[in-house]
């Protein structure tokens, strides 16, 4: 399947991160497992929805490493303002949000460059 993402589902995507975050970090405080993440779930779920999309692989390793970048400097700047589970659900759900949209932007990029070459 080789076309661009389509907004809508993008924004998708990103809210269901901030759920799986938000819901995932608040039952890790009520369980007071500091050691656990969801980060890991979350990044696992964008690379299904990349698998079963086949996107570009330029646009997975930009929204990965621009990704990767929001989420320790979120995590390096917040963290002696805010708790551990605070800074760590804002973090995830940021860097997914970025990561998501990178991949969207590049993706459509591609694909308008693609288009524009036939």
């Amino acid at each position: 399947m080789d076309r661009a993402t389509s907004w809508s589902e993008a924004t998708l995507v990103a809210a269901g991160c901030w759920a799986v975050s938000g819901l995932g970090y608040g039952v890790l405080a009520a369980l007071d497992e500091p050691q656990l993440s969801v980060a890991p779930l979350i990044g696992l779920g964008l690379v299904q929805w990349f698998w079963a999309r086949d996107r570009s692989w330029p646009a997975a390793v930009a929204a990965g490493l621009v990704g990767a970048v929001v989420l320790f400097a979120l995590v390096d700047v917040l963290r002696p303002e805010l708790g551990r589970y605070v800074v760590d659900a804002l973090s995830t759900g940021a860097a997914a949000t970025v990561s998501v949209a990178v991949l969207t932007l590049v993706g459509r990029g591609r694909g308008r460059r693609h288009e524009a070459a036939r």
